[in-house]
């Protein structure tokens, strides 16, 4: 709406510079009023358009305001929990955040066609899994956009598949903070490294997903939570995680891994970000990441060390 979606698909890296980009729980459909929540996995159990499964689905922006600072002892997204997107346009001043919305679920939106002026357009979506990882493959150029679930805890990860067309379809994967004790079974399934330590598990878990996935000479592409490197397989190094800093950097020239904590210093360590991805006019995908005020602590409660205005701490792009 308000031309959101033209500019992002046009530019989305200045898209993710300009507003916060956000997925807030049970948002409706503005026309059909059906519900599919895009929150930090609280689907609705009652609703039969909400399926957690990835998916290619239909989605629009939609534009607030957030006025004055995240209150003290909340997180970003607690924060914007009851506000509700007014519909501002790009160029409004007041808009500092993005709600991405589902247009169009099942047949719900038969009755209520609106993509003559919302510039509508599908995309993957990938949420996270309670203690486990899900996975996509991107490879129909037909589908350019990519997003998935806010991330406070959780790892993302491409795999480019060997040869030519491997930066066309590339594997993803939404690593939960918890990611359980074996790796998925298309991962081999193995027992995760770490026992009780979850940072370690999750490490595991991601070990596991380049291991299945990734092509000889490719590049690991990770956003983490925490610094931790990534331990080395199959003749790639330990690869640690460095901070998403407010002015982003250049692409890495091999292996790259970022974290979005806001500290990574410290533990617990609170952090929340957002991930985008589109194909360019090779079909080839690229992805970055925007880091959020506010955040988490390691244990899943809301913390603020500090006073944030709602502007992105800092845009990477990684891939």
């Amino acid at each position: 709406m308000h031309e959101l979606n033209k500019r992002f698909k046009a530019d989305p890296l200045g898209f993710m510079n300009r507003l916060i980009m956000v997925t807030l729980p049970a948002q409706p459909c503005p026309t059909c009023h059906c519900v599919m929540d895009l929150g930090q996995g609280g689907w609705a159990v009652d609703n039969v358009y909400a399926r957690p499964e990835p998916m290619v689905l239909t989605f629009d922006f939609v534009a607030g305001a957030f006025g004055g600072n995240i209150p003290a002892g909340q997180t970003f997204g607690q924060a914007l929990g009851a506000a509700a997107p007014a519909g501002l346009a790009f160029t409004n001043a007041a808009a500092n955040y993005a709600a991405l919305q589902v247009m169009k679920v099942g047949l719900a939106r038969v009755a209520n066609p609106v993509g003559r002026w919302t510039r509508q357009y599908t995309a993957y979506w990938l949420p996270w899994a309670t203690q486990g990882a899900n996975e996509l493959h991107l490879n129909d150029p037909h589908v350019r956009f990519f997003f998935t679930a806010m991330f406070s805890g959780c790892t993302f990860c491409v795999a480019t598949p060997a040869g030519g067309a491997g930066p066309a379809n590339v594997w993803v994967t939404h690593i939960a903070w918890d990611p359980g004790v074996n790796a998925p079974a298309a991962w081999g399934g193995a027992a995760l490294a770490g026992g009780v330590n979850i940072d370690a598990r999750r490490l595991s878990a991601e070990r596991a997903f380049y291991t299945a996935r990734m092509g000889a000479g490719t590049n690991v592409r990770s956003v983490a939570l925490r610094p931790d490197a990534l331990p080395g397989f199959a003749g790639v190094p330990p690869v640690a995680a460095v901070p998403i800093t407010a002015l982003g950097g250049p692409l890495p020239a091999m292996h790259g891994r970022y974290c979005y904590g806001d500290n990574p210093a410290l533990v617990p360590n609170p952090g929340i970000a957002f991930i985008a991805g589109w194909r360019d006019d090779n079909d080839h995908w690229h992805f970055a990441v925007q880091k959020h005020p506010g955040g988490f602590t390691a244990l899943g409660a809301p913390m603020q060390r500090a006073v944030h205005t709602i502007v992105p701490q800092g845009v990477q792009q990684f891939l």
